[in-house]
Order: C-alpha cells, then sequence, then structure tokens
C-alpha cells in the first residue's frame, strides 16, 4: 500500500475534487444537468480554471518567492499561504457562478467548495484535518444530495466515491501524513458541509 500511496494521493488530489464534483454534476440526469452541452463546457472550463488551473500555477510563484519551501513536505505555515490564495480564487468562481442563471444546485456547489476551504483552514490554525479525505467527502456529500432531491441513479458513484475515500484516507495513513482521527475528520468534515449546502442554500 505505502508504494501506491503517493499515486493515489495525486489521483484524488483535493485541487481535482471540485471539477470532477461539477462534472459528475453536470452528468448526472438530474433536472439541474438539463443544459445546453456547450454551456456545460463552459462552466466545467471557469471551475477548472478557478479551482484547478490558477491554483497550480500560483505555486511555482510562491516557491519562487520562497514562501514554500517543498512541494510535498510543506510545513503547517507555509500551507496557509497558498490555501487563502485558492480560497479567494473559489471566491471569485462562486461569485462569477452567482451572477450567472444557473440552477441554485449548481451555485450551492461551489459555495460549498469555498466554505469547505475556509473551514479546513480555520481549523487547521489548531488541527491537522487531511484535506484530501475532506475533499472526498464532500464529493461523496454531493452525491448523496443529488439522490436525496432529484433520486438521481447515482448508488455506483456513491459507491466508487466511498472506495476512493476509503484508498485517500488509508493512503494518507499509509505515508504518515495524517493520523486516523484526522482522516476521519475531515472526511465527516467535508461530507456535512457539502450535503448541507447543497439541501439549505
Amino acid at each position: 500500500m505505502r508504494k501506491l500511496a503517493p499515486i493515489i494521493t495525486y489521483l484524488f488530489h483535493p485541487l481535482i475534487m471540485p471539477s470532477l464534483g461539477l462534472f459528475l454534476l453536470l452528468n448526472s440526469g438530474t433536472y439541474p444537468s438539463l443544459l445546453d452541452p456547450a454551456a456545460k463546457r463552459a462552466i466545467l472550463l471557469v471551475m477548472v480554471l478557478g479551482t484547478l488551473v490558477f491554483p497550480l500555477m500560483m505555486l511555482p510563484v510562491l516557491y519562487y518567492r520562497h514562501l514554500v519551501s517543498s512541494y510535498k513536505d510543506a510545513t503547517r505555515e507555509e500551507r496557509l499561504v497558498p490555501q487563502i490564495i485558492i480560497l479567494i480564487l473559489y471566491i471569485i468562481t462562486f461569485v462569477y457562478f452567482q451572477k450567472l442563471p444557473l440552477n441554485r444546485v449548481i451555485q450551492a456547489y461551489v459555495l460549498s467548495a469555498a466554505v469547505l476551504l475556509l473551514l479546513v483552514i480555520l481549523l487547521n490554525l489548531r488541527f491537522h484535518l487531511c484535506t484530501h479525505s475532506a475533499a472526498q467527502g464532500g464529493l461523496t456529500g454531493l452525491i448523496i444530495a443529488l439522490i436525496f432531491l432529484y433520486q438521481a441513479p447515482l448508488l455506483l458513484i456513491l459507491m466508487l466515491s466511498l472506495l476512493a475515500g476509503g484508498l485517500t484516507g488509508s493512503s494518507r495513513l499509509a505515508l504518515g501524513t495524517n493520523r486516523w482521527w484526522e482522516v476521519l475528520a475531515g472526511y465527516l468534515l467535508g461530507f456535512c458541509v457539502v450535503l448541507f449546502s447543497m439541501l439549505i442554500y
């Protein structure tokens, strides 16, 4: 497991999960997914740029400015700066989505990603919650919300999401980057934030 752990960690990186979740939402067979294919591609492109591409582009800049000493082994203090920058990008993405005539469920999901990251940042000032498992929990929360709201036929996807969450959590434990309760707490936080955001917004 230890040999596969780095690969699993990168495959299910937290930066990928928001875009993956939106892709799933837009192709879930539910009412919010009944958009023109061109509109879907445009919405997904904005999400990928705002929550994946632009954050990744910031990392070399931070490394060059000596704000981050390592991509892999950054300290808690070093992680804070990129996380705040990513949070700002998430908020900008949400504000942009809010101005579009989109279904509220789509807007709620984008908002939940920003809220989840904010809570992770605040809690990690004292603790060390697993960001990877928080992102996986958020994806599972999205799937549960779609099943609850629209009776979406996503049972297989839900099982795959649970499997991915288990693999990701096990990988973080195998690498020694998190303790079991940090993995579990992160997963539950992500699950609850996204699920309740989708149901309440």
